[in-house]
């Protein structure tokens, strides 16, 4: 068993999971970070911009940049969490899912398509390896989770 072949491998597949949403994201007009912001929030979620960050791997300074767009534009609203004034949490306006629901209903199609070939053959045990492989690479790197 070649351990560095698959992990070349492992990382091809990554990527062109990452590569299918990004060619994706670029049909509609839409940043990778744009689609992943309207992704993280639809339909109904409330989050954090620090959980945005960490969770759905956007650089602070993308995520703002974006968040301010999508204030002006009306698709999404941001209010400070309660006893903290530096945190803000963000979620979709009424437009903001109106907006989403033209793209994100498709690509959630597609994905459960995908997934539940996926599962027929592997079931979860593919999440959990994923999950456990980036838990230990990032203790070994030392960086642990953001």
């Amino acid at each position: 068993m070649d351990l560095k072949k698959i992990i070349r491998e492992y990382y091809i597949a990554t990527y062109r999971v990452d590569e299918a949403y990004s060619r994706y994201s670029k049909t509609l007009g839409l940043s990778e970070s744009e689609l992943c912001l309207i992704y993280a929030l639809y339909p109904n979620y409330e989050l954090s911009q620090k959980e945005i960050c960490k969770d759905w791997q956007i650089p602070k300074s993308t995520l703002n940049t974006t968040l301010k767009k999508y204030e002006k534009e009306g698709l999404i609203s941001m209010s400070y969490l309660p006893n903290n004034k530096k945190e803000m949490k963000v979620s979709l306006t009424d437009n903001g899912i109106l907006y989403a629901k033209k793209f994100i209903d498709e690509i959630q199609v597609k994905e459960l398509e995908a997934m539940k070939k996926v599962m027929e053959k592997y079931g979860t045990s593919f999440i959990d390896a994923a999950n456990l492989y980036a838990d230990i690479l990032s203790q070994g790197f030392k960086i642990g989770n953001k």
